[in-house]
């Protein structure tokens, strides 16, 4: 008797929490948050209308429509984290609705991913709230409207009409820079000077002719010190949305100054680095040119590096050419491949570089560190370590895929060396799936199309001559 009626007080509660509002209060359709005359497109009104009516309340904070149940103690804090996870994953705002703002690409991308693998609204959620599913037709909408925001993108310009509403675009063949401040930035990038010892240069754990990697496990700095995580590769960091695996360099300037000072990587004082390079003629002309208010200084040091690494921009993949038209230079097998990409992995790596724009926990479905084994390290706390917020605990940003061919070992650790073994721990870790090895080879052969060109030369033939 007890123990039926416990189940009813299950069910009871399962009903509270999951009975649809208008039921329970009422409403007898959803109420329209926004004005109908809202800036933007046709198309983006009805997108605006369709979340209003089946997202906002579980993805808009501050806009909720919360059931007066919502109070009691039990409902509110399943509620309240149910609601936290979802408005931190895709958080929209009266902004958004109305057309002042823009959805990122990042929200796009997101977006993309949950309506076109029909993930969303969850299917516990629409147990009981039977009219929040998304139809047909409002999927189409939904989609058709992602497309034509990211056609307008100035990353989708030298795609072909056909490619330009995809979730990855081409690299551009020229990035228009200061020529003079790229050579400049180039020579202080391969100047050993900038290291204590004057045995290290940039180009040490980011060589060019490797990917823009060191290709080993973690970076070998000053006197042989072994530093704690692996070298992400430097080509198209530009894209990137901060630097290095925890974000915790704003921009490619900031991120130039700091392995210099690092005392287990470069173990350099940037006075004495500053020194040493006025000691060079060539450097005293340079700056005294290009930097004539400031002159030859830390900042103006990391500057030139920092544009530099601007124009470390690999076009011209085969891939970029595919999506430029030439849509024969694929095969079927990186073509279904690319398919199987965009359905399991374009929601975080997307954009020119295929990633860099955004943080993400590893190991989302499963933990990744009980399957890789070995102790924690500082370095596995990810964004963790610069915010300091639990939420934040093995968080990084997202790695570029541009190239990965060459970038092995790969992940934050720099644990696995295969690229097709790293396809399959996502798919465990991120997804919850298993890929088959038909799966995994042509996602393989597809992440094979990104290699791209460098001074007019595929990576992979790239030599240290050609660096010169």
């Amino acid at each position: 008797m007890m123990k039926n009626f416990s189940l009813l007080l299950l069910l009871l509660l399962a009903i509270i929490l999951f009975f649809p509002v208008s039921n329970l209060i009422g409403l007898q359709g959803k109420n329209e948050l926004i004005p109908t005359g809202m800036n933007g497109s046709d198309s983006f009104r009805k997108v605006s209308q369709i979340m209003q009516n089946k997202c906002v309340d579980c993805h808009a904070p501050g806009m909720l429509r919360k059931p007066f149940y919502a109070v009691l103690p039990i409902a509110k804090q399943l509620m309240e984290k149910d609601m936290a996870q979802a408005s931190a994953r895709l958080s929209l705002s009266k902004e958004l609705f109305s057309g002042e703002a823009a959805f990122t690409p990042l929200l796009l991308a997101r977006l993309e991913h949950v309506v076109g693998n029909d993930s969303m609204p969850p299917a516990l959620y629409l147990t009981m709230h039977w009219t929040d599913s998304l139809s047909v037709d409002e999927k189409k909408t939904i989609l058709a409207w992602i497309a034509e925001e990211r056609a307008k993108s100035a990353w989708s310009k030298e795609a072909a009409t056909s490619f330009k509403g995809e979730p990855v675009q081409a690299l551009p063949l020229t990035v228009e820079l200061d020529m003079d401040k790229v050579n400049l930035g180039n020579k202080l990038f391969h100047e050993r000077l900038l290291s204590g010892d004057d045995s290290l240069n940039c180009a040490s754990c980011h060589d060019l002719a490797r990917g823009g990697t060191d290709q080993a496990k973690v970076a070998t700095g000053i006197r042989g010190q072994q530093g704690p995580i692996n070298s992400p590769t430097v080509y198209n960091a530009m894209y990137n949305i901060a630097q290095f695996w925890d974000g915790r360099a704003k921009d490619l300037q900031e991120q130039a100054a700091g392995p210099v000072a690092n005392p287990i990587e470069m173990g350099a004082q940037w006075d004495e680095v500053v020194e040493k390079l006025k000691h060079v003629a060539d450097y005293q002309a340079a700056f005294a040119k290009l930097y004539p208010e400031q002159g030859l200084s830390k900042t103006t040091v990391t500057d030139a590096i920092a544009v530099f690494e601007q124009s470390l921009v690999t076009g011209n993949s085969r891939f970029d050419q595919y999506l430029r038209g030439n849509t024969a230079i694929l095969s079927s097998d990186e073509i279904q491949g690319y398919e199987l990409f965009k359905t399991n992995c374009a929601s975080c790596h997307f954009g020119p570089a295929l990633g860099g724009l955004s943080y993400e926990k590893m190991g989302v479905k499963r933990d990744y560190f009980k399957l890789r084994g070995g102790e924690l390290t500082e370095a596995d706390n990810g964004r963790f370590n610069v915010t300091k917020r639990e939420q934040d605990r093995h968080f990084f940003k997202v790695p570029v895929l541009r190239n990965i061919d060459l970038t092995y070992p790969y992940f934050h650790d720099g644990s696995v060396i295969s690229l097709a073994d790293a396809v399959r721990i996502m798919g465990e870790v991120q997804l919850g799936k298993t890929f088959s090895q038909d799966e995994t080879a042509k996602m393989v052969a597809f992440l094979g199309t990104l290699t791209g060109e460098y001074k007019g030369k595929l990576l992979t033939h790239l030599t240290t001559a050609d660096l010169q």
